[in-house]
């Protein structure tokens, strides 16, 4: 497709509430998965995730796979690349089943290490940069990890070898992969490029964890939620059939790859369809914006607050993003301002909320592009093979329309967490994993998502959802984001305290006030408000950090009184 040219509205076939694929591309039948889970699958589908990069490079060899400022590979050069890693690993004595911790940053080098990995039959840990050297200790000896490739800026982050003994091998990549000395006891991770290009047999079956992509839960130790082959091939497919991804995308990672919102949502669909994955090694507003028009971008993975950033930065010229025309969204709810401004200057350009989590391998429902505008709250329909219902605290599916917890099964549903039989016993049941997320669905199957269980404010016995506060502030223009935490109180039990993000200049409490009092049941209304220009804090994947900012509205209130 050319820059210019127009994009026709894409309507996906939808029938009994969920998402369909016509049997003309797609059949589904039940089966039976890890040894005790029957849930509805895809017929046709690839048996191993790595079979996708395969088939790419078969196909479509001289396609752009990679693209990372100067540096460019093919399908047929990334592949040659993976096979490369593969008979490195195993040549130094990894095994298939073993750990392999990736802990690099967005680049050329994450991409080589995680699929290199997965193609021996290693299982591969992504790993964020940003952890601290107890997190990564944590992970590495969690896991036993028998191999840790990461970076020399990171090396900081890396705790001593002897802290970890599952560890026989740490690979470290940097200064343009060449063959300089690693740090002692480490090599270079130029040396496992070095191997032949020889493309190992295909190795493991569908049911195999081939990634532990450990939680980024805000309270606790994370857990290594164990995806297996038919759980990322099948959230590839519904994606695809879902948003209509055709070959010839290429898509901006500018979220980091290490979590599942990158991995999946943009670098797998754009495997899928052999698609080039353009990657940014950081986030910068101006930079993404320069990316995009030098590389043509047609599609993208962004929480809410960026497309607003990229709305109002000063470069922002409507005119050189013609080639957009997808936008994936998730982890909150658009500003409705922000979904008009995009239509206004942007009318090719489809805006698709997509709701999902590391467990279900990212999506559960996808919100049809053409819905939007009616259902602005919703997340969406279910994706194809997903089945769920709302259930109460006593284990009882509630009625339609009614709030209770989300249980989510399918293909995309993990098996479990990594050695955590207990977690494992407590989440998942039946089949069904017990999402934490407090929803509603409407009588055309329809997805609301109101808050996490955890988050919901008791404010005088009234419960109080902070995601619909926040989502009402979120409307007032000139809002970025927004976080509402509870703050103790001796008489009500709990107060709403609300952390805002405007754009400099745009609004101020006394406008908040007067958007939440038009707006909010008198219950729900903040109490105080903390407003500012600097971004709220976020983990690796994109998710406010909650627990941070309840402890500054503790101090702030305890201040105040």
């Amino acid at each position: 497709m050319s820059s210019t040219q127009k994009t026709e509205p894409y309507a996906p076939a939808i029938a009994g509430e969920r998402f369909v694929v016509p049997e003309t591309v797609n059949t589904t039948r039940r089966e039976c998965h890890f040894g005790h889970r029957l849930f509805t699958c895809l017929d046709r589908r690839p048996a191993r995730f790595d079979d996708l990069l395969r088939k790419a490079a078969r196909d479509h060899g001289d396609n752009e796979a990679l693209v990372c400022g100067e540096e460019r590979l093919s399908y047929g050069e990334f592949d040659a690349a993976v096979s490369r890693v593969a008979n490195g690993l195993t040549a130094a004595g990894i095994a298939p089943g073993e750990r392999v911790g990736i802990m690099l940053g967005n680049g050329i080098p994450f991409f080589l290490a995680i699929m290199g990995a997965v193609r021996m039959g290693a299982i591969a840990v992504p790993m964020s940069i940003k952890m601290s050297a107890p997190e990564t200790r944590y992970i590495l000896n969690h896991c036993q990890a028998a191999a840790l490739i990461t970076g020399k800026d990171i090396l900081p982050r890396v705790p001593p070898a002897a802290e970890c003994p599952s560890l026989r091998h740490i690979w470290v990549a940097g200064n343009g992969e060449t063959t300089e000395a690693a740090p002692a006891g480490m090599t270079a991770f130029a040396e496992l490029l070095a191997a032949d290009d020889t493309p190992p047999p295909p190795v493991g079956d569908e049911d195999d964890t081939i990634f532990l992509f450990y939680t980024s839960g805000t309270t606790g130790k994370p857990k290594g939620a164990r995806i297996a082959n038919i759980n990322i091939v099948h959230s590839a497919l519904q994606y695809a059939y879902a948003i209509d991804l055709k070959p010839g995308q290429r898509g901006l990672l500018a979220i980091p790859g290490a979590h599942i919102s990158g991995f999946m949502a943009l670098y797998t669909n754009m495997l899928s369809v052999a698609g080039a994955t353009v990657i940014l090694p950081d986030y910068r507003t101006a930079e993404v914006l320069e990316v995009m028009k030098r590389e043509a971008i047609t599609f993208t993975v962004f929480v809410p607050s960026i497309y607003q950033l990229i709305l109002m930065h000063a470069d922002f010229d409507a005119g050189a993003f013609d080639a957009w025309r997808t936008g994936i969204f998730g982890g909150g709810i658009m500003p409705p301002a922000t979904v008009q401004r995009l239509g206004e200057v942007l009318p090719d350009l489809r805006l698709i909320n997509a709701y999902g989590a590391t467990e279900t391998t990212s999506p559960v429902s996808i919100m049809p592009a053409f819905a939007s505008r009616d259902r602005p709250a919703s997340v969406g329909l279910l994706v194809q093979c997903a089945e769920a219902v709302v259930m109460d605290d006593a284990g009882r599916e509630v009625p339609r329309g009614q709030s209770g917890e989300l249980w989510v099964r399918g293909p995309m549903v993990v098996p479990g967490y990594w050695e955590d039989p207990e977690q494992t016993a407590r989440a998942f049941i039946d089949g069904y994993w017990r999402t934490g997320d407090v929803v509603s669905m409407d009588a055309e199957g329809y997805l609301y998502i109101h808050d996490r269980k955890k988050d919901m404010i008791n404010k005088g016995g009234y419960k109080v959802f902070s995601a619909e506060v926040e989502n009402a502030l979120v409307a007032l223009e000139g809002v970025v984001e927004c976080a509402a935490v509870p703050v103790a109180d001796p008489v009500m039990g709990e107060r709403v305290c609300v952390f805002v993000a405007c754009q400099p200049g745009e609004t101020d409490e006394a406008a908040l006030r007067r958007h939440a009092a038009a707006t909010l049941a008198d219950y729900k209304q903040p109490d105080f408000y903390l407003v500012g220009a600097e971004p709220l804090p976020r983990n690796p994947n994109g998710k406010v950090l909650k627990a941070p900012l309840a402890e500054k509205a503790r101090v702030f209130e305890g201040k105040r009184t």
